[in-house]
């Protein structure tokens, strides 16, 4: 417990750098990326391919992005249509929460 305000004021120091979420969507992204896509499906924190037989509208999505980042782009397409799409809207998100950061800082600290 006496550690909280030390992580605390770390975690407003690391998040008037950058704004986490631009850090985490590009770290999904690169993990995402680097999982094998054609291999064994073992977990997922997904509740709804716990829950549903067939999975869920997002299952495959993981696996499209790892075949876009390999250049297999047939393969993202059969295994999610929607997986560059989804990685052109995280980069675009990433980019819009730098710019508005870069452009609003200044004025979030007053």
């Amino acid at each position: 417990m006496s550690q909280l305000p030390i992580v605390r004021n770390y975690w407003q120091q690391a998040n008037t750098w950058v704004p986490l979420e631009a850090l985490l969507w590009p770290v999904g992204l690169v993990l995402l990326a680097s999982m094998d896509p054609a291999g064994v499906h073992l977990f997922s924190f997904c509740p709804f391919s716990w829950v549903l037989e067939n999975g869920c509208p997002g299952c495959g999505l993981g696996h499209g992005i790892a075949y876009l980042a390999r250049g297999e782009w047939q393969a993202a397409w059969a295994a999610h249509p929607l997986a560059a799409p989804a990685v052109l809207l995280l980069l675009w998100r990433c980019g819009s929460l730098l710019y508005f950061h870069r452009t609003h800082s200044n004025h979030l600290k007053h």
